[in-house]
């Protein structure tokens, strides 16, 4: 059969994947952060850094951990001393995790007095805050782009062992990258991650299930609390995203070249790659929506009565498997059930009429009695109806649950006295009043009528202390030959099924090929229409994307077949998407680059980075 794979498609699956993950591993974050520092015990906890001579400081840098509290944030103030006291020099504000903070205010002095007070309120209006006991891992100060070395340290506290902060200095940078510390969201899932891999008593981020940050916590337990340590997982899935893609549009097109394809608009995606090289959950919640849709197409596209019935159950069984592990990621994996049930049940439509003809040419062809079809017809539907049914709220309703419920295992340990169903019950609760309430602005927040047409990119990270006139920064969006391509072929595919509708004809293959990307895509797209969050950011497309991306291999096939493309016109076509990718590879990646660059290829009036 055509659908099935050969040494060639290993082949270009393995050398795809193996390309992609050079690329998308190199500039991927630092193997080596900070791991030891001072905990404040009291406010005004203070200790001070002779140097021995007098020295210019121009630059301090300070790297934040996370300590034992939960509000584990604060506020240092510098001191320096001048004509027989200290005077008030500079403060370093520490509102994150695991990245490092900095002063560029100079002085020069030859000691510091350096405080632990509370952290500072944003603006002046605020009101003052009460955190202050922060876990300072690291702290390096600079003259002139030289790091200071030869200091002593002076009247420490009792409680504190100061030492911790200046332990690894040859680990202090110059300044702040997307290479040495956390960057947007980051700020609480690998946090997260790492309180459950200590199971603390809380958890900092408990608005999705906890499946993502459990994946994500295998990055950190194999390559330690640094940035490659909580990236690496999310990368290592969107790799796998590819070769997942060529499973299915090899199923979907039972053609080599389109399967390639398809792949090949993954591999490049802007969406794909800056997402999946985040440390947040989105890259497991996609994975496995595309798992769950890959094994329902399996169903879907073929005879279960030719498999027989046992064999025809396997998809589904592993395709709720993969409903239970998307929904224990992020609730969104759960968006796909509706467009499961719908092909569900239409694969069931389908194959009635594919059987009652089926049965009509065997009885034609062997001549038996026309008594004999309805009989058969009700076998059919007892056996591959409603027994499969049955199985389906199995493996659709009870296999999820429990793999929903069984993910909260592994932080069950800091909620003694209560039932593993009750915790999970009250998680339910508190994810849906907290994404109720999300309604605080955001300057890069995008509303979902704006997504398909890639309008407003999210601004995920700027670089700081950076030569003049050069930057880094780092935005996710969707690759405009795909995003914008695709939607014109959204539009074309419900024409095409419409008009078959109208005529009785096969049109780009006939619905029921057409009907599972779109089905696929309105499944996962609009609920959020309807979701009660209201303040929402295109990455929430992303979901999306692998459907986008059947729909626009549909189209370029029927413009092939029809002649009004040629196979060159459709590889110069992925060879602007390829050049594409390259022009926008700084901006995906954070590679410093001239701050010009990033401002000429802003095509659009609200991309902004």
């Amino acid at each position: 059969m055509g659908y099935r794979i050969n040494k060639k498609d290993v082949v270009i699956m393995v050398v795809m994947t193996l390309i992609y993950l050079a690329i998308a591993l190199f500039y991927l974050g630092d193997m080596q952060a900070p791991q030891t520092g001072w905990e404040p015990e009291h406010i005004n906890d203070f200790f001070i850094v002779d140097f021995g001579r007098e020295v210019y400081i121009d630059k301090i840098m300070l790297y934040g951990g996370l300590g034992h509290a939960w509000g584990c944030f604060g506020s240092l103030e510098f001191e320096a001393y001048k004509d027989g006291q200290f005077v008030s020099y500079t403060y370093i504000d520490m509102r994150s995790v695991f990245k490092w903070h900095y002063s560029t205010d100079s002085v020069t002095t030859d000691k510091l007095r350096i405080t632990a007070t509370y952290l500072r309120p944003e603006n002046e209006d605020d009101e003052q805050t009460y955190f202050y006991k922060a876990e300072y891992r690291e702290m390096g100060f600079f003259s002139r782009d030289s790091l200071i070395t030869g200091f002593t340290i002076e009247k420490e506290p009792l409680d504190g062992n100061i030492s911790l902060l200046f332990d690894e200095q040859e680990l202090v940078p110059e300044r702040p990258t997307i290479l040495n510390g956390t960057y947007f969201d980051e700020v609480y899932f690998p946090r997260t991650a790492y309180e459950q891999l200590d199971k603390r008593d809380i958890l900092y981020e408990n608005t999705h299930p906890p499946l993502g940050k459990t994946i994500l916590s295998l990055g950190i337990r194999i390559f330690g609390m640094n940035p490659f340590g909580w990236r690496i997982m999310g990368t290592l899935f969107g790799a796998a995203m590819l070769p997942l893609m060529y499973l299915m549009a090899k199923r979907f097109f039972k053609d080599t070249f389109w399967a390639f394809f398809c792949t090949y608009l993954m591999m490049f995606d802007f969406m794909h790659f800056a997402q999946t090289r985040l440390a947040t959950i989105d890259s497991y919640t996609v994975f496995f929506i595309m798992l769950m849709y890959y094994f329902m197409l399996d169903y879907y596209d073929s005879k279960s009565y030719e498999r027989g019935f046992f064999r025809s159950l396997v998809p589904l069984l592993f395709c709720g498997i993969a409903v239970g592990l998307g929904g224990a990621t992020k609730w969104i994996g759960f968006y796909g059930v509706f467009g499961l049930a719908i092909l569900f049940f239409m694969s069931r439509g389908y194959e009635y009429s594919d059987y009652n003809n089926h049965l009509n040419i065997v009885l034609k062809e062997h001549g038996g009695s026309i008594n004999q079809k309805p009989g058969k017809l009700n076998s059919w539907l007892g056996k591959y109806f409603y027994l499969t049914c049955l199985f389906c709220v199995l493996f659709f309703i009870i296999i999820p649950f429990a793999i929903y419920t069984l993910s909260f295992v592994p932080i069950s340990y800091n909620e003694e006295g209560k039932s593993l169903v009750r915790i999970v019950i009250d998680s339910v609760k508190s994810m849906y009043e907290y994404h109720k309430g999300v309604t605080q602005d955001h300057p890069f927040a995008s509303p979902w009528y704006e997504w398909p047409l890639d309008l407003r990119p999210i601004f995920y990270y700027l670089g700081y202390l950076l030569p003049e006139k050069w930057g880094s920064s780092v935005a996710c969006f969707g690759h405009p030959m795909l995003f914008w391509f695709g939607l014109i072929a959204f539009f074309a595919i419900l024409a095409a099924i419409i008009l078959n509708m109208i005529r009785k004809e096969e049109y780009m293959g006939g619905n029921k090929l057409l009907l599972f990307p779109v089905i696929g895509y309105l499944s996962m797209y609009l609920p959020w229409v309807v979701a009660p969050r209201k303040i929402t950011f295109i990455y929430h497309y992303f979901s999306c994307v692998p459907f986008l991306i059947l729909m626009l291999g549909i189209v370029f096939r029927h413009l092939e077949e029809r002649s009004i493309f040629s196979r060159t016109a459709i590889r110069i076509f992925m060879i602007v998407y390829l050049t594409f990718f390259i022009i926008y590879y700084p901006l995906l990646s954070g590679i410093e680059v001239p701050r010009m660059y990033l401002n000429i290829i802003q095509l659009l009036p609200r991309w902004e980075w």
